[in-house]
């Protein structure tokens, strides 16, 4: 028989193979060996997660599913109901967490797509000059920090969650998926948010969760959570008002959703809910519906002045308390409250005094004008009112991207629910923009976007899909409303 020739490259290649063997095998024990000095026992599976990541990082969907999900399914300390999930978010190097590596690895992931399979990057107009602007800022945001004496590889890795925001939605719109698979996600996002409803009313029937209002304990604190159950009521109420037939799951869903909000006891997300709900009537309903918002908003005001003015102290439901707790004279009386308004005189008068460059970042502010009620750990590094966090800490820069981000957001949900046909991305759209809208209300009482990983990790996916369904072509003549009730 002939002598089998082998190819040039294919014999060097084999004549090396001991050669690659030896090294990987000694790159495996040099991981191994790092792993478990830094982490211990644990660490002996660095290797084996080295390699995973090489095998997902070549498929971009899956990387970007991974990490979205995983911040959306973990959650931090405060929930007791599988708690092991919030070493998600341990720090291992400098406040990064496990977290950071994933999502720097979908980015790179979907760079690497792009780049190999030669496709041009894709930056959704409304969001160009949004992303600019942030860009910019916190370039200046890290020269005024070191600046003012911060060194530069803490200003630089404290703005990675700022990174999400810029990143996220350009990656997650370049993503090498279709209409279909676009529409799979926002359902399979839904389902996560009656999951997570349902993990909720576990914690609280199980007391497993944060105490609160005596001996009540709530559904979740963080606000990713919440924000994605909010979303997720919103599309369904979307759905209702455009008359479209729900899936059985959705409908027997949406009592959780609505449990698990109510019972999450943060009243910005209620304030919000309501904000967003009667944005949408005027939106998404009849015009017999828009003439009903007049009323509804004097109802809704009438029921707060009157829960925040009759004594409740005595009433045994935490819920009513709760509400009560909206009234001024309630808000000047609770020593969190009245610190916030303390911490705002300051970083207004902080501001004031570096009104174009801010403090930059990793410098804190100084109660100079007003003393605190109370004293947090790190504190002082941070806002609870993002438009002036973005200020103090990113200049007018920050404070212009901040406001323009939202408004290129508003504009990618606005297009989505004008202008397309499916009434499964018409809902979501519509959901967005009423959401979007009522984050700046959120944001005035704790600050999230760019500064708490978890939400901007689901905030950022969120436009990115919302700018992915935005240019992606839809097909002619397709049944719009049957598509959507298979999908759903």
């Amino acid at each position: 028989m002939p002598a089998v020739r082998q190819r040039p490259w294919l014999r060097t290649v084999t004549e090396r193979e001991p050669l690659i063997a030896a090294a990987a095998a000694l790159a495996t024990a040099v991981l191994a060996f790092a792993g478990a000095h830094k982490l211990g026992s644990t660490g002996l599976i660095v290797p084996l997660a080295v390699v995973l990541a090489v095998i997902v990082m070549r498929r971009p969907v899956a990387m970007v599913a991974i990490a979205v999900g995983l911040a959306i399914v973990c959650e931090g300390s405060t929930f007791g109901f599988f708690s092991f999930t919030s070493h998600l978010y341990d720090q291992f190097y400098k406040g990064l967490t496990p977290l950071d590596a994933l999502v720097a690895l979908a980015v790179l992931a979907v760079g690497l797509d792009l780049v190999r399979q030669r496709r041009a990057l894709v930056i959704p107009r409304p969001l160009a000059l949004p992303l600019a602007l942030l860009l910019l800022a916190m370039i200046a945001g890290a020269v005024t920090g070191h600046a003012a004496g911060a060194s530069t590889r803490s200003v630089v890795l404290s703005e990675h969650v700022l990174a999400y925001l810029l990143l996220l939605p350009i990656a997650v719109a370049n993503l090498p998926i279709g209409r279909r698979q676009a529409m799979i996600a926002v359902v399979a996002v839904s389902a996560l948010a009656i999951l997570k409803g349902l993990l909720g009313m576990i914690e609280v029937l199980g007391h497993y969760g944060t105490p609160i209002e005596g001996h009540a304990t709530l559904t979740y604190y963080e606000p990713t959570a919440n924000w994605l159950i909010m979303l997720a009521l919103l599309g369904v109420v979307a759905f209702a008002l455009a008359r479209v037939r729900l899936p059985m799951w959705a409908l027997v869903g949406s009592p959780l959703l609505l449990a698990s909000l109510v019972l999450s006891y943060r009243r910005s997300f209620w304030i919000a809910a309501v904000l967003a709900l009667l944005l949408m009537i005027v939106l998404g309903s009849t015009p017999r519906g828009r003439r009903m918002l007049v009323p509804i908003v004097l109802l809704t005001a009438c029921a707060v002045w009157f829960l925040g003015s009759v004594n409740l102290e005595s009433s045994g439901s935490p819920v009513l308390r709760r509400v009560a707790s909206l009234s001024p004279s309630k808000l000047e009386a609770n020593a969190q409250d009245r610190y916030r308004l303390d911490e705002r005189a300051n970083v207004l008068g902080a501001i004031g005094q570096h009104p174009i460059t801010g403090l930059g970042m990793e410098v804190p502010w100084s109660a100079d004008h007003r003393p605190l009620s109370v004293e947090h750990p790190e504190g002082r590094m941070y806002v609870h009112f993002a438009a002036l966090w973005f200020w103090l800490k990113l200049g007018i820069l920050g404070l212009a991207a901040y406001v323009s981000v939202l408004v290129g957001s508003i504009v990618l949900a606005w297009r989505v629910w004008r202008g397309d046909g499916e009434q499964v991305f018409r809902a979501f759209g519509l959901a967005s923009l009423v959401s979007i809208v009522s984050l700046a209300a959120i944001e005035t009482t704790a600050s999230f976007t760019g500064i708490d990983a978890r939400f901007t990790t689901l905030l950022g996916a969120q436009i990115g899909l919302l700018a992915l369904i935005a240019r992606s072509p839809q097909p002619a003549g397709e049944d719009t409303a049957r598509s959507a009730s298979l999908a759903m």
